[in-house]
């Protein structure tokens, strides 16, 4: 037998009012008594998420949740659904974009030149256009609505729409869509400085996206409604939701850091669109929104942000081209 005794575990007793008395502890068969409290660990306010009840957490876990920007989407589906979803949609439009050499989703090819050979109103092509759109968004979003349907209830930051508190300094969408579309106007514009200060006495693309709109800007107010709402809503909903609400968060799943989640959903946005003469600018914007949405986890941010830029671009060019300029050498 063993000299030593046995050692008991120490039992500590806390007491929760906010002056605690004397702690009783025991060690073997006796107890002991001392006049120092225990020093209970420093606890914080947090939450789990945005909106969500608060509860005590400690200081390391406190940690964690300060840079909320970096923190991944607790995401209910797996790397299967991501492809099942993304893989039909990237390769039809990768596809569409090799066979019609158009704007986004090659949405504008069957509407060229030749189109306009045979349909003399422009108004029956930008309602054409904008019907189309409609029902390729609707089939796109209901397609990703059957995949993640069993997967319901969501997280509070996934598929998100809130419209409160829009100039909240945390998470204001409008405050961070309106913040997001000043840098990204101001980074494309280097960005443009740069490629045409380096490519200068190039040929300019004559298929790139906004070169193809050339026909229905300033035409009639009917086209410029349709463009607005193509442009405008439609595109912008609809990618969003695809591009960050599922892709983006998707990434994080399985196990890519945020920072290159954000990248990659970007360069897959940039590919869909199928304009090589615009791809970094694409490929910024892209990143920005992704920024954007994982600061503000609210889908209206860069919804906002992506209208706000297709609708400012449409209405500026049919300004210039009011005033008889010349729009084409602002675009190629």
């Amino acid at each position: 037998m063993s000299l030593l005794p046995f050692p008991y575990p120490l039992r500590f007793t806390l007491h929760p009012h906010p002056h605690p008395k004397a702690m009783v502890y025991s060690f073997g068969s006796k107890k002991y008594t001392t006049d120092r409290p225990m020093r209970e660990a420093p606890k914080f306010w947090c939450s789990s998420s945005r909106g969500g009840p608060r509860e005590f957490c400690s200081k390391e876990n406190l940690g964690e949740k300060e840079f909320e920007i970096f923190r991944p989407w607790d995401v209910p589906w797996d790397w299967k659904i991501t492809a099942c979803v993304m893989m039909p949609y990237l390769m039809s439009a990768i596809f569409t974009g090799f066979m019609e050499s158009g704007g986004p989703d090659g949405l504008l090819k069957p509407y060229s030149q030749t189109m306009l050979s045979q349909i003399h109103s422009t108004d029956e092509i930008a309602m054409q256009l904008f019907m189309d759109q409609l029902l390729k968004s609707v089939a796109k979003l209901l397609v990703l609505y059957m995949f993640v349907r069993p997967h319901q209830p969501f997280p509070d930051d996934i598929f998100s729409f809130r419209w409160g508190r829009p100039f909240n300094l945390q998470n204001g969408w409008i405050l961070w869509a309106s913040g997001g579309l000043a840098i990204a106007c101001f980074a494309v514009f280097l960005v443009k400085a740069l490629i045409s200060a380096s490519s200068a006495g190039q040929t300019p693309n004559q298929a790139e996206f906004l070169a193809q709109l050339l026909p229905f800007i300033d035409s009639s107010y009917l086209s410029t409604f349709c463009l607005l709402g193509t442009l405008g809503i439609l595109a912008p909903v609809c990618e969003e939701t695809v591009y960050r609400g599922f892709l983006m968060t998707s990434l994080t799943k399985c196990r890519f850091p945020l920072p290159v989640s954000v990248a990659l959903s970007s360069a897959l946005f940039t590919i869909a669109h199928h304009s090589p003469g615009k791809s970094i600018e694409i490929f910024i914007f892209g990143l920005l929104l992704g920024l954007v949405y994982a600061q503000t986890r609210n889908l209206l941010a860069p919804i906002t942000m992506h209208a706000c830029w297709n609708a400012g671009v449409i209405i500026i060019l049919t300004y210039l081209h009011s005033q008889g300029h010349e729009i084409q050498k602002y675009i190629l």
